[in-house]
């Protein structure tokens, strides 16, 4: 006993020297973690020393008094003051130490596909159990067991099976040993929110089909209110009235709207329609220069497009859409994509193709040279800047693109240019 309380003493005197010394031999200075360690020790060992405290009371003392926790933190001061007696150590940090392992778990493209199966359903053992889950067709107390058992046992095994069966092979790994546990499934399921198979607020998603719906077209009038003589609604589905689109947005607002709009303010008023509907904001007119609706050949099932144009020289080149009545093959036939300035000059001869390619070459107008030239300069410079392909592509974009900030709107100034070449 007196060798002890000798050692306690003497290992009280050389924390204290320590502590007071003028020399760094505390880690991070008197305010670091090691500090705090070191006083709780010096703190231990006093009360041990001076009141005749047992270990267990003062590490307890000690460690609160260092903002420890009065379990745990105890636990520790007491390992170390021992470490302290024994070789006048003092307790290092293992922040940074460890081994800096990264799961596969962790990875962002295996986190996504392992979402997307658990929203699948697909690890379901009962399916015809988790439909009445779904349909609320179970009572309160099967709810809650068969939710238990959803969450500690069917989706973790599901999740773990599909793990091992589908994700490991893409990345050339196998499971360990013993595989994956249960244990780390559910914690990989509480990490994503899950707490059934759905995200926290979320609903269960019904399966798409074929469907059937009523489509709502309404205007409201900030002085009438709702124009009801303009609604319209369609009874939406594969196999009824079809989709709304455009072309039924265009026809709602010539048969229903203009009429109803005109009975409700009489003559004289101008109306400014907001449309918040993306169909309606997509709607063309039946005749417009549209290369979507384009066939590749001449002829066929496509629309009879009005005449395009052109700058050529300085001079408005008119662009026929549509072959004349005289044409031997395709009279009066809307052209296809085919149809230009190669092919209406080619009689698809080899000797006329040798003939037209330096004409077709020498119609660059020199302008639409030094516009390719700079844009390849400038692909130059990004790649020589080390941008990868995507970014060289961002920055060129911010050469040869411009702008414009309103809402499908196009500036005076553009508008101006286009009225003066019409």
């Amino acid at each position: 006993m007196e060798a002890a309380r000798e050692a306690r003493h003497k290992g009280l005197l050389d924390i204290k020297k320590l502590l007071h010394s003028k020399k760094d031999l505390v880690v991070g200075g008197a305010n670091n973690l090691q500090a705090y360690r070191a006083r709780s020790i010096q703190a231990c060992l006093y009360l041990m020393d001076h009141d005749r405290m047992g270990m267990m009371n003062a590490s307890v003392i000690a460690a609160r008094g260092n903002l420890f926790s009065g379990q745990w933190g105890a636990r520790l001061v007491r390992q170390w003051t021992q470490e302290w007696l024994k070789s006048r150590t003092l307790p290092e940090s293992q922040r940074g130490r460890h081994s800096k392992i990264m799961s596969i778990l962790s990875h962002p493209t295996v986190r996504a596909a392992l979402r997307a199966y658990v929203r699948s359903e697909k690890w379901s053992q009962e399916p015809a159990k988790l439909k009445k889950l779904l349909n609320n067709e179970l009572n309160a107390t099967e709810a809650a067991d068969y939710t238990r058992v959803l969450n500690s046992e069917e989706m973790p095994q599901g999740l773990k099976q599909y793990f091992e069966s589908e994700v490991l092979p893409r990345y050339q790994l196998k499971p360990g040993r013993y595989g994956l546990s249960l244990s780390s499934m559910r914690r990989l399921l509480l990490s994503e929110g899950f707490t059934c198979w759905l995200l926290n607020g979320e609903s269960p998603l019904k399966k798409k089909g074929a469907g059937r719906g009523l489509h709502q077209s309404d205007f409201i009038c900030s002085t009438v209110g709702w124009l009801s003589e303009a609604s319209v609604t369609l009874e939406y589905g594969k196999n009824h009235e079809g989709f709304w689109n455009g072309e039924i947005f265009c026809k709602q607002l010539t048969e229903k709207f203009f009429p109803a709009f005109k009975d409700a303010h009489g003559e004289g008023h101008i109306a400014i329609v907001l449309v918040d509907n993306s169909q309606g904001h997509s709607c063309y007119a039946p005749d417009a220069l549209r290369v979507s609706k384009m066939n590749f050949n001449p002829a066929g099932a496509q629309p009879r497009m009005r005449d395009g144009w052109y700058i050529h020289n300085g001079e408005r080149v008119v662009q026929p859409m549509t072959f004349p009545a005289s044409h031997s093959q395709h009279p009066n036939q809307p052209k296809g994509m085919k149809a230009h300035w190669l092919r209406e000059h080619c009689d698809y001869s080899f000797e006329t193709l040798r003939q037209n390619m330096p004409k077709a070459l020498r119609s660059v107008p020199v302008e639409l040279i030094w516009k390719w030239e700079h844009r390849a300069w400038r692909f130059i410079d990004a790649y020589a800047e080390g941008l990868g392909a995507r970014e060289a592509q961002k920055k060129v974009k911010e050469f040869s693109s411009r702008k414009y900030m309103s809402h499908r709107r196009v500036p005076e100034q553009l508008a101006q240019a286009m009225d003066v070449q019409a």
